[in-house]
């Protein structure tokens, strides 16, 4: 069984921070205080050794890119890409994603559904302070390799509600779906699909800027997408994923199948939508 993931201290500042053993120059070129580099490093030994059970990982090189800011605009909903290389697409099981600095480092992991890969995903997360985010790809064989981006934004998992948060509440399990490209046009033509939940999100930081009271933690763990009655995708998340969830996949198949979502929250609140993926979008 792995060993429970270090929390960062809520209320103290500078606490171990994460990253791989960092390359003459690398943090430097990253923006990161070079008498900081051994402390993130040490914290992400520590998340690693947790995360994975002490399995070693490798550099991934060319094989996964993850892409996000390197100073956001909003940390309470800052970018994120994750990308898998062709050769790597059909071997990748599954891509954690882990923000070393937030108070629950690990902000999902996506697993490949049957009729699904994992070759593009975005979302939205949280920073709650200046870090590197990894990336892992765990790849059939059992192999990990791992690539990271720092990332400098703070006060992501405390930030006010972007919404009234009663309004927000009667929203909540609502769904859109997006096609940026169009629908599929067979097997081999997978396209983008963008997924929102309608839902607070709310981390358990954040204060009622009324009441001054804390809000309680409110969020989306799990998201499943089917097509056909295939599974092509799954999500287990926490909450670094931003209000309102965002998740983009490839979707590839036939047009005129049922996309189908569904989503469940730490409340055991289930909500699911579908639509009709046809020739003309």
């Amino acid at each position: 069984m792995a060993r429970s993931v270090p929390r960062r201290p809520l209320l103290v500042a500078g606490a171990l921070g994460a990253a791989p053993l960092l390359a003459p120059g690398t943090g430097r070129t990253q923006g990161i205080e070079p008498a900081e580099a051994p402390r993130r490093a040490e914290r992400w030994r520590d998340l690693k050794a947790a995360i994975f059970d002490g399995r070693s990982t490798e550099p991934a090189g060319e094989a996964l890119t993850l892409v996000a800011p390197s100073r956001a605009l909003d940390a309470a909903a800052v970018p994120i890409s994750l990308s898998l290389s062709p050769e790597a697409v059909p071997l990748v099981r599954a891509i954690h994603l882990v923000i070393d600095e937030n108070p629950a480092p690990v902000a999902a992991v996506f697993r490949a559904g049957p009729a699904g890969d994992l070759r593009a995903l975005t979302a939205r997360v949280r920073v709650d302070a200046y870090t590197f985010m990894h990336a892992v790809a765990e790849f059939e064989d059992g192999r990990l390799l791992e690539t990271a981006q720092f990332v400098k934004a703070a006060g992501g998992c405390s930030a006010p509600v972007g919404t009234d948060l009663r309004a927000a509440r009667e929203r909540m399990g609502r769904m859109r779906m997006t096609l940026p490209e169009g629908p599929p046009n067979g097997p081999d033509r997978p396209v983008p699909v963008q997924v929102a939940v309608s839902h607070p999100n709310t981390s358990g930081l954040q204060i009622d800027q009324l009441s001054r009271l804390s809000i309680p933690a409110e969020f989306v763990r799990a998201l499943r997408v089917l097509y056909r009655d295939a599974e092509v995708l799954r999500v287990a998340c926490d909450i670094s994923i931003s209000e309102n969830p965002t998740f983009g996949f490839a979707l590839a198949g036939e047009p005129g199948g049922e996309l189908r979502v569904e989503a469940e929250d730490n409340r055991d609140r289930r909500f699911a939508s579908a639509w009709t993926v046809g020739n003309t979008g």
